[in-house]
């Protein structure tokens, strides 16, 4: 029979041994000194001056000196006036006080427990400086932060990218930058696979300022660009006047530049190019008459468009689209389609404008 445990080395009763309460009490003594383990500290190289009854020290020191001499890597607990060493196993943990860490043994040397992690999966939260919550299952708090790629060296490939994705196209993929936690920036695929940068200035109104559109590549820029505060000119305007014909009550009517007639005209997009018409305004000599309209709505291909706005009653003469948009590709072809309600005015030398914003 063998005279101790395998594992914690403890040592055990002999058949007919007198004395019986010697071996109980070490054993008893070296489970008051491994179970639970925790250590003071594991940075001395030699014992305490005035150690207390219990004092435990991990001695990670390669040569250490006194009465730990010969005991590198050893647990050492002062017991009964006296120095007593632990030879660790493989696996065991320690907590060093001081630190407030846990260590654990490796077999050959004492490692901070949380560099010995390989591996987290399924994490429901983890916050790194800060506290995370359900709104923010991962949230971190510091100055600076790195991604680099692993090397050819290291097994890797050398390269690093950095993959975002969404469920589905109309989701929000983006990246928003803030002030004091009040947005003003945004970069990436707000509600659509168009590739964004909006700016604002309060955290509720957005200004975008450029587009990149996903199937095509092309750049828009909605707002007005400006170099060292002048306007570059990235749009031109169109106007028209629809003359001295009149347009009676109930019709239907369309033009471009000057021509009114009955059916759609077929005038290319401006400079034969892709673009965007936008900023509809429209002006007359007089009002449709209370309870009467006059519809302004922009074609394309004999299809109309958003682009529309209405005179309507008896007090105005005029309206504006400043909202919607409508593009066109270089072949499409437009006009100004009005619609004279049954008993509104007839009208002559109607005035309008659009803005034509090149895409490509």
């Amino acid at each position: 029979m063998a005279d101790m445990t395998p594992s914690l080395a403890l040592p055990l009763i002999a058949g007919g041994q007198a004395q019986k309460h010697v071996t109980h009490n070490e054993a008893l003594a070296l489970l008051d000194a491994l179970v639970q383990l925790a250590v003071l500290d594991k940075d001395r190289a030699a014992p305490p001056a005035s150690p207390a009854e219990g004092d435990r020290y991990l001695i990670v020191s390669g040569n250490p000196s006194g009465a730990w001499t010969g005991w590198a890597g050893r647990i050492a607990r002062f017991q009964d006036g006296a120095w007593l060493s632990l030879k660790p196993l493989a696996g065991w943990t320690a907590y060093v006080a001081d630190e407030a860490e846990l260590y654990t043994f490796t077999g050959s040397a004492w490692m901070p427990f949380r560099a010995t992690i390989t591996a987290l999966d399924n994490l429901t939260r983890l916050g790194l400086g800060t506290g995370a919550d359900a709104d923010n299952p991962f949230a971190a708090k510091l100055n600076k932060a790195l991604w680099t790629a692993l090397t050819v060296a290291e097994g890797g490939s050398g390269d690093l990218r950095y993959t975002l994705n969404k469920q589905a196209a109309g989701n929000t993929l983006s990246l928003l930058m803030q002030t004091g936690f009040s947005a003003r920036a945004e970069i990436g695929l707000t509600g659509d696979d168009d590739l964004r940068v909006k700016v604002s200035p309060n955290g509720g109104d957005w200004f975008e300022a450029l587009r990149i559109a996903r199937e095509t590549g092309r750049v828009a820029f909605p707002g007005r660009i400006t170099v060292a505060d002048v306007p570059v000119l990235t749009a031109q305007v169109i106007a028209g006047n629809s003359g001295p014909g009149s347009i009676p009550a109930g019709a239907t009517r369309y033009f471009t530049n000057a021509l009114v007639g009955g059916h759609p005209s077929v005038v290319y997009a401006a400079a034969g190019r892709r673009g965007r018409f936008r900023d509809l305004r429209v002006v007359t000599q007089g009002a449709p008459g209370a309870g009467q309209s006059w519809t302004f709505t922009l074609q394309n291909l004999f299809t109309g468009t958003a682009l529309t706005c209405t005179i309507a009653g008896a007090g105005s003469n005029q309206a504006a689209d400043l909202v919607n948009s409508a593009v066109f590709e270089a072949a499409d072809r437009w006009c100004l389609k009005i619609v004279s309600s049954s008993g509104a005015q007839p009208t002559t030398s109607i005035l309008f404008s659009l803005l034509f914003e090149g895409l490509d």
